[in-house]
């Protein structure tokens, strides 16, 4: 008997190991220390214009038309916002998870605007059998020109655990904003703060994308 159940645990630890690199078992990045999370509690970190949060930067690519920047930019987010789709791992820095709702609203090359709606998971974590995870609803206008894009990030809102299976749609206003996320220490509030932290690495993390893209 016991000869049987050494040679099963043989069998099965290479493959638990290797379930722990990706999937359902995959390990996130260990968490940032108190001092690391300065640059969440930042003022301006997360931008407010007229009391909503609202992401704006421009986006430069010197030297490249407005036609060559279109096009690169309306491929990648015809990819970065198909509905149901995944890329990466939970590992990954840039993992992403979209839902039915994510979509390419509009694209119009002639003015250079393309319209995105993001409906995608951000994963806090991952444990055996189960994830911890919100999903975030926001809306990416892109305006592209000679030279640079235009990036609007707006219409953030999260739906939030409420336990048992029920979530419940809050506002980024009401979520992440400075008055509701930080607390009279200067610190992120333990809940509202993760997704905060969320929150501004997938604004820089799109930037990039997109810079990527342009760059190809």
């Amino acid at each position: 008997m016991k000869k049987t159940i050494i040679a099963l645990i043989a069998v099965a630890l290479p493959m638990m190991i290797q379930a722990q690199s990706e999937g359902l078992f995959a390990r996130k990045t260990p968490k940032s220390t108190n001092a690391d999370l300065s640059a969440y509690t930042a003022k301006g970190v997360v931008p407010e214009v007229d009391g909503k949060i609202v992401f704006k930067d421009v986006i430069s690519a010197p030297g490249k038309s407005k036609d060559d920047i279109y096009q690169k930019v309306a491929q990648w987010a015809s990819f970065r916002y198909e509905a149901n789709s995944v890329r990466g791992v939970y590992t990954d820095a840039d993992f992403f998870k979209n839902i039915e709702f994510s979509k390419v609203k509009a694209a119009d090359k002639q003015s250079g605007k393309i319209e995105c709606m993001g409906a995608e998971e951000l994963i806090f974590s991952i444990k055996p059998l189960a994830k911890n995870y919100t999903q975030a609803f926001y809306r990416l206008d892109l305006t592209v020109s000679d030279g640079k894009v235009e990036f609007l990030l707006h219409n953030l809102a999260f739906n939030v655990d409420q336990g048992e299976g029920r979530f419940e749609r809050v506002t980024a206003e009401d979520w992440i904003s400075d008055k509701e996320c930080i607390n009279k220490k200067g610190k992120l509030r333990r809940i509202p703060g993760k997704f905060r932290i969320k929150t501004v690495d997938l604004v820089a993390e799109l930037k990039k994308e997109v810079l990527e893209a342009i760059n190809q």
